[in-house]
């Protein structure tokens, strides 16, 4: 036979992984906002728990952990340096299991990376996503709340991937994210993710000690910033010939690369300049000529958010 198709009632495992794995995404069910499905408490020895009541897609197969909270006990680490551990849920085509694992890591090496082997290359072979990393100290006999970090992403109600900005999935040409702490939507290019759609509404720079602003507008719009600022000294001169910081940049907003445009000292009449960085905002100052106290310096800039 030249054709087949499926779902039928023939239909094979690995029939089931190609059509639903790429029709659905893999992914915790739920939101960023639940709590992490993996944590520790310090107690019992090296033990880290898997929450009860929680549910997962695999490559299209499902997962559930029903009102009993799984325990896994991590190997003891006698090699002198830290070793990092992954938790994943695994699907196991040797016999289509999805269960919790943990990938031991290599002391000082940093954590392990997930694998993920395609239905494309036949029958065999494991698919994992990342839950949490743990870092278990040498000689380590029990785990706090602190060595597990979250790596799990989540699917949505209408399938859309849930995440935050560091627990976001791997890439994948095409893929979309949306990331709850900073309110992007996100698209990857195969190895980078590219702001789609995000509007931080209005907020300010924060100004440093010294420093006010009778005008201090700043928004991020889909990745462009613009900021309309104008900064006085309180308590003293800016001096001649300076690039002196004036304020601090709220986190997701830091430029991709510095930007300078030109300013104004009114009651001077005399041109200068803005320049943000990614360590903040500057007031950049002719060689000959310093802003008096109270006196204000006006500008505006526009930079693509990193």
């Amino acid at each position: 036979m030249a054709e087949s198709w499926y779902p039928a009632p023939s239909v094979t495992q690995i029939q089931h992984e190609r059509l639903l794995g790429r029709a659905l995404p893999s992914g915790l069910l739920g939101t960023p906002d639940d709590q992490p499905l993996v944590y520790a408490d310090g107690t019992g020895t090296r033990e880290v728990r898997i929450r009860a009541s929680r549910a997962a897609v695999v490559e299209g197969y499902g997962w559930y952990n029903d009102a009993s909270v799984i325990t896994k006990t991590l190997a003891a680490n006698t090699s002198g340096s830290t070793r990092v551990d992954l938790i994943v849920l695994r699907l196991n085509r040797a016999d289509w299991s999805v269960t919790v694992q943990v990938v031991q890591g290599t002391p000082g090496a940093g954590a392990p990376a997930a694998t993920r082997t395609p239905s494309s290359t036949g029958t065999s072979g494991v698919y994992e996503i990342e839950l949490a990393t743990v870092s278990v100290a040498n000689n380590a006999t029990t785990l706090a709340g602190s060595t597990v970090t979250e790596k799990a992403w989540y699917l949505g109600e209408d399938g859309q991937i849930l995440c935050k900005s560091t627990t976001r999935p791997p890439h994948f040409q095409g893929r979309a994210i949306s990331e709850s702490d900073t309110g992007r939507y996100r698209i990857s290019d195969g190895s980078n993710w590219m702001t789609a759609v995000e509007d931080s509404g209005p907020t300010s720079v924060n100004m440093l000690t010294g420093y006010s602003a009778t005008e201090n507008n700043l928004q991020r719009r889909n990745g462009v910033c613009v900021l309309s600022l104008k900064v006085m000294r309180t308590n003293g001169p800016i001096p001649a010939g300076s690039t002196t910081k004036v304020a601090n940049l709220p986190a997701g907003f830091a430029p991709a690369f510095q930007v300078q445009s030109a300013a104004m000292w009114w009651s001077g009449a005399q041109p200068m300049g803005l320049r943000v960085t990614s360590a903040g905002v500057y007031v950049v100052t002719p060689a000959s000529v310093s802003v008096q106290e109270d006196r204000t310096v006006e500008g505006q800039l526009v930079w693509f958010a990193a």
